[in-house]
């Protein structure tokens, strides 16, 4: 959407605020200085501001994700502009209400191949909408907005001066509820199984509340916020009915069942996408608490465990690290898991105590990219956060830190586990014909160490080779690389996948 007006700047930003926007991340530039006068001339507005426009967006994704309200990320025309695309997928993946507000050079040199005029129009395609009135706040919005060389004066004409209402909660209200539909898939015959995915922050104590009531076989993930409410019970591989709640899980068992068109699958969604190519069923918003429970098959056995004695047998390898990790981590902490190692291998292994861990992950679109900025989006509110990501993931994400110093001191510690590239490919079926050196394209190896990252942002630094190197951390900032054993990673993975 292209605003136009006496003046742009200020009506964008009156826009915002009628969203209910409170937060923004400013990009560098010139082109939106307009838009900058207008932003931190709001009252009790919160600002950030970031040089690098995926990072910012993602951290801005991660806000969003925290409070449960759009944030605005703020560009400047040209590529800029172009540089928030993979957050935005990520948003629209997510139901993030991400706004994506744009600076961009006038309507007149579209088309023209004029410096820093690219076509902003309509930048993001089908991954934001372009229409405030139509917008939902369940995905990204684009606010495009025109602007001539700023002058001084209108620079000083752009100071918010306006006190606009700001607009009610739309999207709950418009919805239909689909309580029925769900209704009529939980009262039909057959095995039911539950997979919970990625949970919106509002939906995880009234989905835990009706899991509780439902008392089926549960698997639910990291992400869920209600692992350790549901422990790992035995599942079956080939159930009657598949309920999927959240995002698209990271298990295994969503993707098997592509294939198994006889199974019948409902999913609750926020971004009312199916997950799957093939007929299911799709819900949106449905009342949990007016949900019936029919008579269904009983819980079986727990079968967590079975991974306790392979966490004994391999106590360095990737999982028991990250095992050590969920013990220690103090109660009640933020944890972000990055792709797609760190999410798998929490699923599996970390602990099953009642600690009150909240677990994000960005499922969405199942990216690497931005992993670091959006756990410290979402750690702003934190005493104390954790992100545990691979290396890959870290290296995507070098620019993240530069928001730090604008966020409340706090204990964040940046774990990466260091295991020289993506080694997860290597475990890949489709891929065990490929020659070592073409798995060398695919893994991308390499010898890279993080001590330099943490010393270019001023982090405190600990390399962890032993699990007593996780004692004793010091407070504030921290990174900490660990150097799993790639040897007992790998007899993990083998005896996990054949016991």
């Amino acid at each position: 959407m292209d605003v136009k007006a006496s003046n742009p700047a200020l009506s964008a930003i009156q826009t915002c605020i009628s969203l209910g926007v409170k937060e923004y991340v400013i990009c560098s530039g010139a082109r939106n200085s307009a838009l900058i006068a207008s932003i931190t001339s709001v009252p009790d507005a919160i600002v950030y501001h970031h040089p690098e426009e995926r990072s910012a967006s993602y951290f801005a994704l991660g806000r969003s994700i925290k409070t449960q309200l759009p944030v605005v990320v703020v560009t400047t025309s040209g590529t800029a502009a172009s540089e928030l695309l993979p957050s935005v997928i990520e948003a629209y993946y997510q139901a993030i209400p991400l706004v994506l507000l744009t600076a961009d050079r006038p309507i007149r040199f579209r088309g023209k191949g004029a410096p820093q005029a690219i076509e902003q129009d309509n930048l993001f395609g089908n991954y934001a909408g372009n229409c405030i009135k139509q917008w939902g706040k369940d995905r990204p919005l684009h606010i495009n907005v025109p602007l001539e060389e700023p002058t001084p004066a209108e620079i000083a004409h752009s100071q918010y001066c306006n006190d606009v209402k700001v607009a009610g909660e739309t999207l709950r209200s418009t919805i239909q509820v689909e309580t029925q539909a769900l209704q009529g898939f939980l009262d039909e015959k057959g095995q039911l199984m539950v997979i919970v995915g990625c949970l919106p922050l509002s939906w995880q104590t009234p989905v835990k509340d009706f899991l509780h009531r439902l008392n089926v076989p549960v698997f639910a993930e990291a992400t869920s916020g209600v692992r350790e409410d549901f422990p790992l019970f035995t599942i079956s591989k080939d159930p009657e009915r598949l309920l999927r709640i959240g995002g698209v899980p990271a298990s295994g068992i969503w993707r098997e069942i592509e294939e198994k068109e006889n199974v019948a699958v409902c999913s609750v969604a926020p971004n009312g996408l199916p997950g799957l190519a093939r007929e299911s069923l799709v819900v949106r918003w449905p009342d949990w608490a007016a949900l019936k429970i029919p008579e269904l098959v009983q819980r079986t056995e727990s079968n967590v465990r079975s991974v306790d004695f392979l966490v004994e047998k391999y106590p360095l390898s990737e999982h028991s690290w990250v095992r050590r990790l969920s013990e220690l981590i103090p109660e009640g902490s933020l944890v972000f898991l990055g792709n797609s190692q760190p999410i798998r291998e929490w699923n599996i292994t970390a602990t099953h105590d009642k600690r009150e861990l909240r677990c994000f992950a960005n499922r969405g679109a199942n990216g690497i990219d931005g992993g670091v900025s959006t756990f410290l989006g979402l750690s702003v509110e934190e005493e104390d956060s954790w992100a545990v990501v691979g290396d890959l993931t870290a290296i995507y994400d070098l620019a993240a830190p530069w928001i730090i110093k604008q966020l409340p001191n706090a204990n964040r510690r940046i774990v990466v586990i260091n295991n020289g590239g993506g080694r997860i490919f290597r475990r890949l079926p489709a891929l065990q014909e490929l020659s070592e050196s073409q798995m060398k394209l695919v893994e991308n190896p390499h010898d890279v160490g993080f001590k330099g990252w943490a010393e270019m942002w001023s982090m405190s630094y600990r390399e962890a080779s032993r699990v007593s190197d996780l004692v004793n951390l010091p407070d504030g900032l921290l990174l900490i690389e660990i150097i799993p054993d790639i040897e007992q990673t790998d007899c993990f993975w083998e005896d996990f996948w054949t016991s």
